[in-house]
């Protein structure tokens, strides 16, 4: 069945602990920390594609 970005996740199979899952499995650096507040606010589709988006796309450095 196909899904968009306004399904929840819960109706495509996913929990807050598999989500977590995919996060940790998808950043590649080990000092990265993952906001828990962020992963309360995924609630669909979309909403997992650009909380995973801000996580993985490269941080400005702070000089």
């Amino acid at each position: 069945m196909p899904f968009d970005d306004h399904a929840p996740l819960a109706e495509v199979g996913l929990h807050s602990l598999s989500v977590l899952r995919i996060a940790s499995e998808l950043i590649t650096d080990p000092d990265q920390e993952i906001d828990p507040t962020g992963l309360a606010a995924v609630h669909t589709v979309g909403d997992l594609r650009r909380w995973l988006h801000g996580l993985l796309a490269p941080k400005e450095s702070v000089r």
